[in-house]
């Protein structure tokens, strides 16, 4: 993803709010981008590079994880938490 294409897609993330908005922690969207499962614009700053992630991309990726459930629905059934034993079995 190149400067060009953030203008298509959208705002960007940095790498704190893209964990956020996939449920995930910072270290393993990181990880998502170096192993090229999550498209990312790299940016230098310094002697370190920033790296952030277009909206789409997140809505791409969630699509693409999830198996097209949604995050929502996702976060719903885990918020239920697991079914309820039947009587009589231990």
């Amino acid at each position: 993803m190149d400067a060009d294409e953030t203008d298509a897609q959208g705002t960007l993330l940095n790498l704190r709010d893209a964990a956020a908005a996939l449920g995930l922690r910072p270290a393993t969207v990181k990880q998502y981008i170096l192993r090229g499962q999550l498209a990312a614009l790299r940016v230098p700053h310094g002697t370190v590079t920033r790296l952030f992630v277009a909206h789409t991309e997140i809505a791409r990726y969630r699509r693409a994880s999830l198996g097209g459930q949604g995050w929502d629905d996702r976060r719903a059934r885990v918020a239920k938490g697991p079914p309820a034993a039947e009587p009589g079995v231990h």
